[in-house]
């Protein structure tokens, strides 16, 4: 043991003292003239994003114009050559000369003599050597002082251009140097190479010693010192380039900008904590200096601040709208007195989402934004709300809203109304402050050629949003109970007066009739609720039930060949409402054979209504729920019945007494548009859409009908499948003895 002690410090010994004589080696330039000083247009160690990977830069470049001999600064042998490409190069022992034109005679293992043996010359197009001291991966500075390029000269001092202060391992700068917690010292340097009159490329290199202590307010005393006297780089060796972004900061360092985290080392990410010292003001102290000893010193007050973590609470949406020449959204403002203001953000598909507006745009005092476009896509909004913290909290997101424009804006949307409030609730399904559930219907309207609005339900109880302005309100509750209340008395009213002047209604949620009928156990039920639920909805309380694996259809109407299940991932229910129909209202989907999910009514001014038990976002797919949205659109604008037949078994409520066809909805439309027609008798139909010219663009259908009321669709495709183009299209519904023609306008 004691001789491989013995063995192991001669070693060391051997290293360092080989260690100490490459450092204090001196050697002549590579160019004329050998032995006066050059200009530098890059410095060791400085940073580079020149290659595949950030690095660190191996050597120093010295500006000479092509073309230029290149010397050898010490004896030697060649150990390698690259002949080709811009990084051709020549390596001698520890030295290696890249950017040259190797000499042609001159191969691997030829001795070479310093200042005697011209190694190439100066590549066309480079304008420098890049001298390199040392071995790969071993690289030292080749202007260290006492050692390296002799002479060099150096009187211009390095300049420090700023000072930024962030949170640790963020981009997250702290406003007006207002600090709390873990602090990053962000820093720009430029260490100068030449007089102030020369080419920017020699005043804009990387130091070479950087550091920082705080001090006193007035300046006098020091209140902490990182070890090493401060001194955190002094860049006599090159890191591996694993650590670049240790020492250089990342967002703002190029290979012509070197900013430093000066509160890291070399190799291990560090940071200020200002929580050992008392709150109040101070002074950063910033040094650097170069291998000359020219330095440079920067003042920064700064103020230590105790730490506010607490993010302000969740904004709330009112609306996101069409408006005359684009869209608005509006929101209620938040009551925190250290909110700064809003974050809006938008995503096409409620995955990537993308910042559209920050806090200073929208301040504390913004409730709405305008945009005067239209946006071709279905979009979906969230806000955030950011406070005056120094590191400012940002709050969980609002609820997620969005729209769906036609090009021209002119199709009137279906409005999506969001009553789900029930978050964070002890008992509740939802567990989160937000949900994005308005995508799961957004996206199904859009799959099927809709457009849509979406507001809040207090934007309807503040009259901000009028369902008059809407040919149909699809409403959403999730899991909505009794202390948020499903449906308020005011709401109550609201959907009251639309129903019965023949709007179109489809409600979805899981407690409703739970939470307004009498015979349930819900103890804030009133006379009034339960009046509504049978007079509009036209249900009772039927139970509760927590078999949703199959939701299906049990008498091949509506949604005759749909079977879903509610998917628990999204929010697992321990139960949803059995409703029980009041007649005319007809069941239209079951969870098993007595116990009903969804129901169907409609009134004498032409109102309609679907009314699903359940959260319609919880079915199982997205392409379920496109099926199913498709077959509500179908019920509320146009469908009696979806099969001829079942029509007329199910006892029609009256023969047309004429022919009648109806316009379509939506229109304009696009993608697709629904239509309804009346016939008073059995007769063979065409049913064709034609173009501009008169050209047959597709057939509908052509065959003969039973009396009753039809409906049908066309997805705006040609007879080969192709979308049609936008513009003016005829829907026209023709047998012997008459002809009717509806104008459709399409806007894909």
């Amino acid at each position: 043991m004691k001789n491989r002690k013995s063995r192991l410090s001669l070693t060391i010994f051997v290293f360092l003292n080989q260690m100490a004589g490459f450092l204090l080696a001196q050697y002549p330039w590579p160019v004329q003239p050998l032995h006066e000083s050059h200009e530098l247009t890059g410095t060791f160690c400085e940073f580079r994003n020149t290659l595949s990977s950030d690095h660190f830069h191996n050597g120093v470049d010295i500006p000479k114009p092509d073309g230029s001999p290149v010397y050898a600064v010490a004896n030697g042998s060649v150990t390698s050559i690259v002949r080709t490409g811009s990084n051709a190069y020549v390596r001698v022992g520890r030295y290696c000369y890249l950017h040259i034109k190797p000499k042609t005679n001159l191969n691997v293992g030829d001795q070479v003599v310093a200042e005697q043996t011209i190694l190439g010359t100066i590549l066309a197009g480079m304008g420098h050597i890049h001298f390199i001291d040392g071995y790969y991966n071993s690289e030292i500075n080749a202007i260290r002082n006492g050692g390296g390029l002799t002479p060099y000269e150096d009187p211009w001092a390095p300049k420090i251009r700023y000072v930024k202060f962030y949170q640790d391992r963020t981009e997250n700068e702290f406003p007006g140097n207002k600090l709390s917690g873990r602090v990053d010292i962000v820093v720009k340097v430029e260490e100068r190479n030449g007089p102030p009159t020369t080419s920017q490329s020699r005043l804009n290199n990387g130091t070479f010693i950087l550091g920082y202590k705080i001090l006193s307010a007035e300046g006098d005393t020091i209140k902490y010192s990182p070890p090493n006297n401060g001194v955190r780089f002094k860049l006599t060796n090159k890191p591996d380039n694993s650590y670049v972004h240790n020492v250089f900061f990342k967002k703002y360092s190029s290979t012509s900008s070197h900013v430093y985290t000066v509160t890291n080392s070399v190799t291990v990410n560090g940071f200020w904590d200002t929580t050992h010292l008392p709150a109040g003001q101070y002074k950063v102290m910033i040094f650097t200096e170069d291998t000359r000893e020219n330095t440079d010193t920067s003042y920064v007050p700064v103020e230590i601040q105790e730490q506010d973590i607490v993010p302000p609470s969740p904004p709330i949406l009112k609306y996101v709208r069409r408006s005359t020449d684009g869209f608005k959204i509006a929101w209620y403002g938040n009551k925190e007195n250290d909110l700064v203001g809003y974050r809006l953000y938008y995503s096409y598909d409620n995955s990537n989402w993308t910042l559209r507006e920050n806090e200073y745009k929208l301040s504390v005092d913004s409730l709405t934004a305008t945009f005067p476009i239209v946006v071709p896509y279905d979009i979906y909004f969230k806000l955030t709300a950011i406070d005056n913290a120094a590191v400012p909290n940002e709050s969980e997101p609002s609820d997620v809203y969005g729209l769906k424009m036609d090009k021209n804006n002119a199709v009137t949307p279906i409005l999506v109304v969001d009553g789900f409030d029930r978050t964070s609730d002890i008992g509740g399904a939802w567990q989160n402050s937000s949900h994005s559930f308005g995508h799961a219907y957004g996206n199904a309207l859009v799959e099927n050629g809709f457009a849509f609005d979406f507001c809040s339900n207090d934007a309807l109880l503040d009259s901000t949003v009028f369902l008059e302005d809407y040919f149909a309100i699809f409403w959403f509750l999730g899991d909505e109970a009794e202390k948020n209340e499903t449906f308020s008395g005011n709401e109550q009213s609201l959907l009251d007066s639309y129903y019965n002047n023949g709007g179109r209604l489809f409600i979805s949620g899981a407690n409703i009739t739970w939470d307004l009928d009498l015979d349930s156990d819900c103890y804030s039920t009133t006379e009034w609720d339960n009046d509504f639920l049978n007079r509009v909805f036209k249900s009772n309380f039927g139970g509760k039930t927590s078999q949703t694996e199959n939701i299906f259809n049990l008498n091949g109407w509506l949604f005759e060949n749909v079977e879903m299940t509610l998917n628990p991932q999204i929010y697992s229910l321990d139960s949803v409402d059995v409703i029980n129909p009041i007649p005319p209202a007809e069941a239209c989907l079951w969870y098993d054979s007595t116990h009903v999910a969804a129901l169907t009514t409609e009134n004498s001014n032409g109102g309609k209504l679907i009314y699903f038990a359940f959260p319609f976002e919880l079915i199982n797919s997205s392409a379920n729920r496109t099926e199913v949205m498709y077959r509500i659109l179908g019920y509320l604008f146009v469908m009696d019945s979806v099969n001829d037949q079942e029509r007329n078994n199910r006892s029609n409520k009256h023969t047309p007494d004429r022919f009648i066809l109806e316009q379509n909805y939506p229109n304009p439309f696009i993608n697709t548009t629904a239509f309804r027609f009346h016939i008073p008798e059995a007769t063979t139909l065409n049913i064709k859409i034609y173009n501009l010219l008169g050209q047959k663009i597709r057939t509908i259908a052509n065959k003969k009908f039973l009396p009753g009321i039809y409906n049908s669709m066309w997805e705006g495709k040609d007879k080969n499948g192709n979308n049609v183009p936008s513009g003016i299209f005829f829907l026209v519904l023709e047998a012997d003895n008459f002809r009717l023609t509806k104008k459709l306008l399409i806007v894909n």
